[in-house]
């Protein structure tokens, strides 16, 4: 089956956001089941909160050189076997008996999560066709914001119910059932040439590349500095149950997928101010969260452009990312997801430090501080090239940019002597 053939490239987009969906929910889970996790391993909300950061290191440290090491495989079999590692593992950390097992189960969830998303951008892009590239990662990413809206709420209402162990085996269970699925309608991608860990170097150093790369990083890693203890903040800044934490996470689910789609639309144009307009909506967000915290409406509100602003943003550095680095996209999407991912690592690390000197108050402040050098950084950055699409990761994934082909000389004909010139 090749991408021409088979069901729709919409079809399988789907499916691909499907996968995401499930990963994503997956991946999130320990914020949504905090307490939980905490009291039935015996250990303090602050370092179940490292899990996090263990799953995130563990990406950013392992992306790139894993995704380098299997560039030659065919896209299709590279993609099936990540997921699969990611369900198997999933798996173990609900039958883990400790904190050490389930740490360890997540860190192999991390391995797979790396290559994971540095090749689902690419391999949509593949399936959809040149000139398509922004729409497509916002389909296969809106599969993140459902994690907020569907996966995480009903994740997080499952483990306070039935435990949190059920939530991760029926999380895995649904995962398996999508990879069957996945194997038998997603077209095979060839890879493009092999490409060594010591190129990635020389991929880091794209022009355009290492603005959005460490944008990337700063954003994230404010982001994450209040999501990952966004039930304590909920909790203690604003007074909260522990039962009305779940549609708050809902309305922040829900917000999320308008922003992945309206930033889908918007990204393929008018990439930079997209990026800029969704940064100062994310600003504007956190500010309301830092100064009334007990003013619902105004909680509530903006909760809601919270949510709506960070599930847009990956849509638009991935999209920045793909049309930076044409001729390396895996590579540079390797590079992209390591940031992320030590973005989300560090920020739970951050959140947790915070959290033994202040209240959970003080978290949208520094969440604001960090989002702000992001800022600066895409404000002092002028785009190096118009922004141009990305052709599939399986026509080009070299490093060095190919040369332009020289077409062949013509082939003078001899004019009949009964023509005139």
């Amino acid at each position: 089956m090749s991408p021409s053939t088979g069901p729709r490239p919409a079809a399988r987009l789907l499916l691909l956001s499907l996968l995401v969906f499930i990963i994503g929910t997956i991946e999130f889970l320990p914020v949504g089941l905090l307490p939980d996790i905490s009291r039935d391993l015996g250990v303090d909300p602050s370092r179940t909160g490292l899990l996090v950061t263990v799953y995130a290191f563990t990406v950013g440290l392992t992306a790139a050189p894993l995704t380098a090491r299997t560039s030659a495989w065919p896209r299709k079999r590279l993609f099936l076997t990540t997921c699969a590692v990611f369900m198997a593992a999933t798996a173990l950390s609900g039958l883990s008996p400790d904190y050490t097992s389930l740490a360890a189960s997540r860190l192999l969830c991390g391995l797979a999560h790396g290559v994971f998303y540095a090749i689902v951008a690419g391999y949509a892009a593949a399936i959809a066709g040149p000139g398509r590239s922004g729409r497509a990662t916002a389909i296969v990413f809106a599969g993140v914001s459902l994690a907020f809206v569907v996966g995480v709420p009903l994740g997080t209402a499952a483990g306070t119910a039935f435990g949190w162990r059920t939530a991760f085996l029926a999380t895995a269970a649904l995962g398996l059932v999508a990879l069957l699925t996945a194997a038998r309608l997603l077209p095979p991608v060839p890879p493009g040439p092999p490409l060594r860990v010591s190129d990635l170097p020389r991929v880091a150093c794209t022009p355009g590349l290492a603005p959005v790369v460490l944008t990337t990083g700063l954003v994230i890693l404010g982001h994450f500095t209040l999501y990952t203890y966004v039930t304590e903040y909920l909790h203690d800044a604003a007074g909260f149950t522990h039962a009305s934490v779940s549609p708050v996470l809902l309305l922040f689910g829900l917000t999320g997928l308008a922003g992945t789609l309206i930033s889908g639309s918007l990204v393929d144009s008018r990439p930079r101010a997209t990026l800029l307009g969704t940064l100062a909506l994310m600003a504007v967000s956190l500010t309301a969260l830092g100064a009334a915290p007990v003013n619902r409406p105004l909680l509530f509100l903006s909760i809601a452009t919270w949510g709506l602003a960070c599930t847009a943003l990956p849509v638009c550095f991935q999209t920045a990312v793909l049309r930076t680095a044409r001729e390396a996209p895996d590579a540079a999407s390797s590079l992209y997801v390591a940031a992320f991912n030590t973005g989300i690592g560090a920020g739970a690390l951050t959140g947790s430090l915070l959290l033994t000197a202040a209240p959970p108050a003080a978290l949208p402040w520094a969440a604001l501080a960090l989002l702000l050098a992001g800022t600066a950084t895409t404000l002092l950055t002028r785009p190096s090239r118009p922004a141009t699409d990305t052709p599939p990761p399986a026509q080009t994934t070299s490093p060095c940019p190919r040369p332009t082909p020289t077409p062949p000389p013509r082939t003078r004909t001899r004019r009949s002597s009964r023509h005139t010139t």
